[in-house]
């Protein structure tokens, strides 16, 4: 954080519940809520009353609660992959089959994802996200590759890139280069292939305009359907 950003930021002003609500003045019209697992944040101009910015926070009593009810329930949701008997991989459940060995390292066969693991709690879930990130390099650049082609995108796309992020399941630079969060290979394979078009059609639009969702609909007619599913079940796709 910046010295100007500490500058305009307070802990000890707000509060809800006895919780300390930091509040952080910017260049905005009106006053926002933001909450998060361990942070609730006022958002408010400059020059907004302490007073008034408490006020917006008893006023919106109702709706935290219910925001940090609905974090701690998807924080339920998350898969317990360390007692995992089978793993989510594109739509199916995968057996997962654990044993000691003097090397880590997965094999996926017809039975199942067989992990040879030194120890189990220590290295299972990063020989699982080795096993997803492989996978995703080979699918994900197939499926851009060919969706680039099929519409004669090939001169607006110049390479992908994989990354576990927080917030994004995608991205696409003005430089044309396409970047995957890995974790979408947990997702059913119609919602990768949302996820592709989307992308994808960034190639042509690099903005949220209807041209680009009619863009993503010529790419992935079921686009909506499978767009719900991830916003309803992004949080369920994780390892840790």
């Amino acid at each position: 954080m910046t010295s100007s950003a500490k500058k305009n930021s307070h802990f000890d002003k707000l509060s809800w519940r006895e919780q300390s609500v930091k509040l952080t003045f910017s260049r905005r019209k009106t006053m926002a809520l933001h909450v998060k697992p361990e942070l609730i944040e006022v958002r408010a101009p400059y020059r907004t009353p302490i007073k008034l910015a408490q006020t917006f926070v008893n006023e919106h009593d109702h709706w935290i609660r219910q925001k940090l009810f609905d974090i701690e329930q998807r924080q339920l949701q998350k898969p317990d992959l360390l007692n995992a008997r089978h793993i989510p991989f594109m739509g199916f459940n995968v057996a997962l089959h654990v044993e000691v060995a003097d090397k880590n390292q997965w094999q996926l066969v017809e039975q199942g994802l067989h992990c040879q693991l030194v120890n189990k709690n220590q290295y299972l879930l990063t020989t699982l996200a080795d096993f997803y990130k492989q996978q995703a390099q080979f699918w994900l650049d197939k499926k851009t590759r060919e969706l680039v082609i099929k519409f004669n995108l090939q001169h607006r796309y110049t390479g992908l890139k994989l990354r576990k992020t927080k917030t994004k399941w995608g991205h696409c630079s003005s430089e044309g280069v396409i970047q995957y969060n890995w974790l979408i290979m947990m997702a059913p394979e119609p919602v990768i292939d949302y996820l592709v078009a989307h992308e994808v059609a960034h190639l042509v639009h690099m903005n949220h305009s209807a041209q680009f969702w009619q863009l993503v609909e010529e790419f992935n007619p079921t686009y909506k359907a499978q767009r719900n599913w991830l916003n309803e079940n992004g949080h369920r796709l994780t390892i840790e």
